[in-house]
């Protein structure tokens, strides 16, 4: 009851105050009136009485102040005191207060920005039901290059049958269909998931119902509609379940349209499906494996989703996947291991959320380090200019100290004014950073897996609040601190010029200026690193060339063309009909473009034991090789000649032909394809070519005939690549200007068709390099902020310095120093600061470069020529910034500077 009387007391002081000052005043009154009627009492006339009282009393203010102080209630009074005068004294230097908040509204709203990003993309939990128990699970053979795969539909459905570990498991895919019927078609993506995921994830559709466990089989053709595609192409009509959509010419019944903000497969930083397509799925169908895919032991194009039971570790999960992989690889066929060459099988289960954000996580992490040391910069910055000014208010310091301020008073009422500037900055940085991240996200290209939107949240908010809050300490304390150390009997000396309380401040400043210069150097290291990095892969040689080439996907459905002879017919008369346009110089079809190709197998080549290990599988037809630029280095390109019934034949890359024939005698030699019925003849070597942005040049890579693939092949029902080909086009004019007449003739073979990704190959390639070319992007961004800041560190450092030395240096000058000297005293000085914050920066920077090695591509992250480059750029733009107070200071005329006290 004690302590809730206490503060009942001290808000009523707080928040009630003429009340709480007017019933002191009648407290006290009625205390002088008892004491007079003692006295008058005693024999003393009224008069006295009142007189002695109020002697023996004491003055009002002393006791009302010490009942302020006994509620606690005077600190908030010299709060709001000293936030005044803050104000009042900032308002009165409009240049130093602009220049400060903004400087410090810069650091904090990048800071602010870059959390934000971070914070939806690796703080935030999963959008689904507890998902610290949700698990990914795969396949891999490390020992043979595959340590991480995704996982065949045939091991799936033995894993499912036998783990004890988990509450459920779901298999789920994704691969794109034609959508056609009502409206023009068009190509989507559509995730192939178990009827188990979505009770899995916790989530409930917005609009009917999710799949059955009955549902999950073949022929029950049901479908779930996303909301953006129930949007776009249904209008938002809530009459669309029970209605007919067709996928690849199947009827599907829609049975159910998911929230706004649900993705699955995630998207975004959440990228998790085996395929990697990099944009959120449109309908879910179920994953229905077909028997063709129940048979295939080698086929991993299948993701796994698990909940632990309760109480059930990863580890102890991981155990026993282990023991169910060697029982999985005993029913492997003998063909089987001899094409991974006899490796373990190894299934790996991971947190949902590791294998989610594990590509942007290092990018993230490197960004939100470059703005920590922008935001380092500008405190540095804004404590410079406070040391400055508590030089030219330290007389109204020392007046105050000899008043009887305390020193802790006076340090209190700094550091109140550096929080007053802080909040400043946080007020205008958080317009920053929602403006900012904003811009982040508009510039980020599409491959790039950032979230779509990012809130500037509560916790955002919270980050800025706090990054206020240590700003104000690490730029306020050391001014505030010096203030309240400066000695009454010094400062109010004339003439004292050159003592201690100077050479610590202009000694604290060089810390500072050293201090953003070590930083900004490690920032100009990594910018300069990311930056090279970005030009060496627009500097590698692709081996093609992607200059007045249009591609386009054209896939044929298997319901309309389930036979070898339709298919073969189809892409035979395109390439027929399309070659004749006006404009095509030459036209191929292939299986997968440069820069997209990750299809990967194994070969055996005739005379070696067992299978390689990793090579790239590329189909062509017609005059592919023309079409995309790829040079011819020997032997010859596939004729139509090289069709079924011929003598089958391939065309190898360089690098194959190096690595598995070094004595450059590939053509004639034979090799063998896995899964491919006969032995090829080695027919022509083509330059390398990069298949994309993930697996090097150097991987050995063949080239098969498409008339050559046999029926069962194209039949194939677990792999739908063989019906899936895309178009490329070398035309003599502007490649954009074909694709309407391209897109014309396929749909005058089948107008059902639905055409995707229509784009060029310059298209293509600047997509392959936007991730490096954002990441050099933003970093060189801060780099430059960093190189500013420091420059103008070192400018207001010197230019303070050098008004403080007139005296001096005029003297200097009537003594006969000439202006060259002068000129060489003060760049000393400057270059002093800069080579001491070179030599800090670069112990810095050799151990946090390491960190960013994974962003970097044909550069080390210790690269001798960055970090020449980058120190000669930094000590250049100090000393340039150190040369207008250096020529002000050989200006100094003597006879006034001696005259200046």
């Amino acid at each position: 009851m004690k302590f809730l009387s206490s503060i009942g007391s001290f808000a009523s002081a707080l928040f009630r105050r003429s009340r709480f000052e007017h019933d002191m005043d009648e407290e006290l009154r009625a205390h002088l009136r008892d004491r007079a009627r003692d006295l008058e009492r005693s024999g003393l006339s009224r008069a006295e009485a009142e007189r002695c009282a109020r002697l023996d009393f004491g003055g009002y203010q002393k006791f009302k102040e010490e009942c302020r102080e006994s509620l606690g209630t005077h600190f908030v009074d010299t709060l709001v005191q000293d936030v005044r005068y803050a104000l009042r004294t900032l308002r009165k230097s409009p240049g130093f207060t602009l220049v400060a908040v903004l400087t410090l509204a810069l650091g904090i709203g990048a800071n602010t920005a870059i959390f934000s990003l971070v914070d939806t993309a690796l703080l935030h939990p999963l959008p689904f039901k507890n998902p610290s128990r949700l698990v990914m699970i795969g396949e891999g053979m490390p020992a043979d290059g595959y340590p991480k795969i995704g996982i065949s539909p045939e091991d799936f459905t033995v894993y499912e049958r036998e783990q004890k570990s988990f509450e459920s498991v779901g298999a789920f895919d994704d691969k794109y269909v034609g959508l056609s019927g009502g409206g023009q078609p068009e190509r989507i993506l559509a995730a192939r998931v178990s009827a188990s995921i979505f009770p899995m994830l916790g989530i409930q559709p917005l609009l009917g119902r999710t799949f059955t466990p009955q549902e999950d089989k073949l022929g029950k053709n049901v479908v779930i509609l996303s909301y953006a595609l129930w949007q776009r192409r249904y209008g938002a009509s809530r009459r669309v379940i029970g209605k007919t959509v067709v996928l690849d010419r199947i009827p599907y019944t829609v049975i159910g349209v998911m929230p706004k903000r649900f993705q699955f497969p995630l998207r975004g930083p959440r990228t998790i499906v085996v395929s990697g397509n990099n944009e959120p799925a449109n309908v879910w169908v179920p994953v229905a494996f077909t028997p063709e895919e129940l048979q295939c032991n080698a086929c991993y194009n299948s993701s796994a989703l698990g909940r632990l039971n309760a109480g059930v570790t990863i580890s102890q999960a991981q155990t026993e996947a282990s023991l169910l992989a060697r029982r999985i690889e005993r029913q492997y066929p003998a063909s089987v291991l001899q094409a991974f060459n006899n490796a373990q099988l190894y299934i790996w289960i991971s947190p949902l959320d590791a294998e989610d954000v594990g590509s942007v996580r290092t990018m993230l992490l490197v960004l939100m380090a470059a703005v920590g040391m922008v935001l380092l910069i500008a405190c540095s910055n804004v404590a410079t200019l406070l040391l400055s000014r508590a030089s030219a208010r330290r007389r109204e310091i020392t007046i105050r100290s000899a008043l009887g301020a305390s020193p802790g008073r006076l340090a209190r009422q700094v550091l109140t004014e550096s929080i007053v500037l802080a909040l400043g900055g946080g007020a205008i940085g958080i317009l920053v950073a929602r403006f900012g991240t904003a811009v982040l996200i508009s510039l980020a290209p599409s491959n790039i897996p950032l979230p779509p939107d990012v809130p500037l949240g509560g916790s955002a908010l919270l980050f800025a609040a706090a990054a206020c809050c240590l700003t104000a300490i690490i730029f306020g304390i050391v001014p505030a601190i010096q203030s309240s150390a400066i000695s009454p009997q010094f400062a109010l000396q004339e003439g004292g010029r050159s003592g201690t309380p100077g050479r610590t401040r202009n000694r604290l400043q060089a810390c500072f200026v050293v201090a953003e210069f070590a930083l900004a150097f490690v920032l100009l290291i990594g910018a300069g690193l990311l930056l090279r990095s970005f030009f060496n892969r627009l500097m590698t040689n692709q081996g093609f060339r992607p200059d007045h080439v249009l591609t386009m996907e054209v896939p044929l459905p298997a319901l309309a063309y389930p036979k070898a002879t339709a298919i073969r017919g189809f892409y035979e008369q395109l390439a027929q009909r399309a070659s004749n346009l006006p404009g095509v110089r030459s036209l191929g079809i292939t299986t997968v473009l440069p820069l997209t190709n990750d299809n990967l197998t194994v070969m055996k080549v005739e005379g070696r034991p067992g299978y390689t290990p990793v090579i790239r599988d590329t189909w062509v037809l017609g005059n592919y090789f023309e079409a995309m630029g790829i040079p011819l280095l020997n032997g010859r390109y596939f004729t139509p000649q090289d069709r079924a019934g011929s003598q089958p034949v391939v065309v190898i890359s360089e690098g194959t032909a190096k690595k598995y024939w070094p004595a450059g005698d590939a053509i004639g030699k034979r090799l063998y394809i896995y899964g491919t019925p006969d032995t090829a003849t080695v027919v022509g070597i083509v330059g390398s070519v990069s298949g994309s942005q993930f697996v090097t040049a150097t991987t050995p890579e063949v080239y098969v005939p498409y008339l050559q693939v046999p029926n069962v092949m194209l039949e194939d029902k677990r792999d739908a690549s063989a019906r899936s080909l895309a178009l490329a086009v070398r035309t003599s004019t502007d490649p954009q200007a074909v694709a309407l007449a391209l897109v014309a003739q396929i749909h005058s073979l089948d107008s059902q068709l639905a055409v995707g990704k229509i784009r060029t190959m310059g298209q293509l390639v600047g997509s392959s390099v936007a991730g490096p070319r954002f990441n050099a992007f933003l970093f060189g961004l801060f780099a430059c902020v960093a190189l500013f800041l420091a420059a103008l560190g070192i400018y207001g450092v010197l230019a303070y310095a050098t008004v403080q030395r007139t005296h001096e240096i005029g003297i200097r000058m009537a003594l006969g120093a000439q202006g060259t000297e002068v000129l060489r005293l003060v760049l000393g000085q400057g270059a002093r600061l800069a080579l001491f914050g070179l030599a800090i920066g670069l112990l810095i920077a050799v151990g946090l470069t390491r960190l960013m090695a994974s962003l970097l591509f044909g550069v080390g992250s210790m690269d001798p020529l960055t970090f020449a480059v980058v120190a000669i750029v930094l000590v250049g733009i100090g000393m340039l910034a150190c040369y207008i107070p250096a020529r002000r200071a050989t200006r100094v005329d003597p006879v006034s500077a001696m005259r200046c006290e």
